[in-house]
């Protein structure tokens, strides 16, 4: 194999392992590693509201709590019961190790009564008990992701008393009532990724523990070339000169972070993923850009993310200059549930202090002014505005460069097919 085709498999390999890695790291630290901070089939909660120190996870929101629970599904299924939130919105989104989105179980889908759901893994095969709903998972492990609405920090109480109503029993142990000592963590490969090697070492460990997809099969054919996949033989892959392989990386790692501004429509500047967002298929590129902007993104039909980092006039969004988005009365973000816009540093999607300690705005943002024909205009600046008007409608925004996604649960039809957008960012 020449140089350029030894690079061009390490660059594609990279992009479609990023992710699956990136996964595999989530379960690591929560469960596998010395800071693990529970097991398997286990929920931990945060009970906290998103703030500038929330860094587990890229672009975190900040209007629901977190919780997460890493499901073992290789030798059985799990069942999850979820209790009775009274109207309140959340949402389980079921992710597997490819990052795609198997399931919402939640208000959305369906209601938000007492519910038993059965998570199934692509290799089980029996009958589940009667009352039980079947979900189905493509890959033997999968990550449980609970959002549950909070209304500031007097709602926390009542959103712990929630949480702890979420249980996840595997099927045998909700059928018996008797709980295994069985370790199931002992034999998970380790994590790795000290170098490029140990990528896709790591790579191929994770690969090795579910079935493939069917959709994977021509990418893992032609990687196998390079020694990744399954069963790959990284002795080929070692063969190749580090420089080579260091290279490669590195330009794929330029090319996802240069991915975050091209992938979806561009709509008034907005980047809007409508289609190949939740679940990807065989676009890689989408599903890596998407992990490094936003990891665990959800399924449009749930919630849907336009992101912007520019002006109207296409310029990126920067502190040193103000800006307002105005949405008149008829373009206000169609919603079933809530919407919420929230600002991110560019450089690592995070969120950013500020005076206010006010991180995103919304519809649930209590004393928003609207103007007399009801339409809302919101201001985007570093300092904060002298007039009240426009205090009480501000996004604080860093002195550097920043982007932001606005997100809309439960969006309207007209947003998910396109019919409605949000409006240009204007600079002042």
């Amino acid at each position: 194999m020449n140089e350029n085709d030894a690079s061009k498999q390490i660059k594609d390999a990279y992009i479609y392992g990023y992710p699956v890695v990136g996964m595999y790291e989530l379960l690591y630290q929560q469960v596998l590693g010395p800071k693990k901070s529970t097991t398997m089939n286990e929920f931990i909660h945060s009970a906290v509201i998103s703030t500038p120190k929330t860094t587990f996870i890229p672009a975190p929101n900040n209007d629901t709590t977190y919780s997460r629970a890493w499901l073992d599904l290789r030798d059985e299924p799990v069942i999850i019961e979820t209790p009775d939130t009274h109207q309140r919105y959340y949402s389980i989104q079921l992710t597997d190790l490819f990052t795609n989105v198997a399931d919402n179980l939640g208000k959305r889908l369906y209601g938000t009564e007492h519910h038993y759901f059965a998570i199934i893994g692509p290799t089980w095969r029996g009958d589940l008990p009667e009352d039980v709903i079947p979900i189905h998972s493509d890959t033997t492990l999968a990550l449980a992701f609970l959002r549950i609405l909070i209304n500031g920090e007097n709602d926390l109480e009542t959103v712990k008393d929630l949480q702890s109503h979420f249980i996840i029993k595997p099927l045998s142990e909700f059928v018996s009532g008797i709980k295994s000592d069985k370790d199931l963590t002992s034999e998970l490969p380790e994590y790795k990724v000290g170098n490029y090697y140990e990528f896709f070492e790591t790579l191929n460990n994770v690969l090795a523990l579910t079935p493939m997809l069917k959709q994977d099969e021509k990418i893992i054919l032609d990687i196998k070339s390079i020694g990744v996949g399954p069963m790959g033989d990284l002795a080929i892959l070692r063969g190749i000169p580090e420089v080579i392989v260091n290279d490669a990386c590195i330009s794929a790692r330029e090319i996802i972070d240069q991915g975050g501004m091209h992938f979806g429509e561009e709509i008034n500047h907005w980047r809007i993923a409508r289609k190949n967002i939740g679940v990807y298929g065989t676009d890689y590129m989408q599903r890596s850009v998407v992990w490094f902007k936003g990891a665990l993104a959800n399924s449009p039909e749930e919630s849907l993310y336009p992101s912007t980092f520019k002006d109207a006039q296409g310029n990126l969004l920067t502190g040193v200059n103000n800006y307002r988005i105005h949405f008149d009365k008829d373009q206000l973000p169609p919603v079933s549930q809530f919407w919420s816009l929230t600002m991110y540093r560019f450089s690592d999607a995070l969120l950013i202090d500020n005076e206010i300690n006010r991180y995103s705005i919304g519809d649930r943002t209590k004393g928003l002014h609207f103007d007399e024909e009801g339409g809302l205009t919101l201001y985007i600046q570093h300092l904060a505005p002298t007039n009240s008007v426009e205090k009480a409608n501000w996004l604080p925004s860093p002195k550097e460069s920043f982007y932001m996604t606005l997100r809309l649960y439960g969006p309207s039809e007209d947003a998910i097919q396109g019919v409605w957008a949000p409006p240009v960012i204007e600079k002042i």
